[in-house]
């Protein structure tokens, strides 16, 4: 299951928990003011994402868009970088062609080339989601040019640096 966000100016929509995706509505989506991060809207059955807080470490650093799923390829990247380079290692990738849709970084103009290395930094999963706010902000500051971060046994949050102008 995948929770996808999106900002649009000052307005930040939020997936809900537990919902199956595809068959949300626009109805159910929660609206929060990004500057004031009070909830515009909130519908009363639903409850608002765990990872809220993930999504704004990633808005604020200019992010457009957040997507975190639960991917079982990215739990398993996670586990063969640490098991290759240890609990401190970074997924890297160079000389493949699908990394030339990935932006080089936050300001920085253009897409990484077939030559460039994509870096992904990788941080230790916790028992919530939400505990996870500290160590993915660290990430982002240590790797200021990624555009996703891994969790370790738990899937991955990316965001796309190019803020949607909707």
């Amino acid at each position: 299951m995948a929770r996808v966000n999106a900002r649009c100016s000052d307005r930040i929509y939020i997936a809900p928990s537990g919902v199956q995706k595809e068959r949300l509505q626009p109805k159910d989506m929660f609206v929060l003011n990004y500057n004031t991060r009070a909830y515009i809207r909130s519908p009363h059955v639903l409850k608002p994402s765990a990872c809220t807080p993930l999504f704004l470490a990633a808005f604020d650093r200019g992010a457009g868009a957040c997507i975190h799923t639960h991917s079982q390829w990215a739990v398993l990247v996670t586990l063969l970088v640490e098991q290759e380079k240890g609990p401190d290692g970074c997924f890297e990738i160079s000389n493949i062609e699908q990394v030339k849709g990935i932006p080089k970084g936050r300001g920085k103009a253009g897409n990484l080339g077939y030559f460039d290395t994509l870096r992904v930094p990788i941080i230790e999963n916790t028992a919530h989601e939400e505990d996870l706010t500290e160590s993915l902000e660290a990430a982002m500051e240590k790797y200021p040019d990624t555009c996703a971060v891994l969790v370790r046994r738990h899937g991955v949050y990316d965001f796309d640096p190019v803020p949607l102008l909707w």
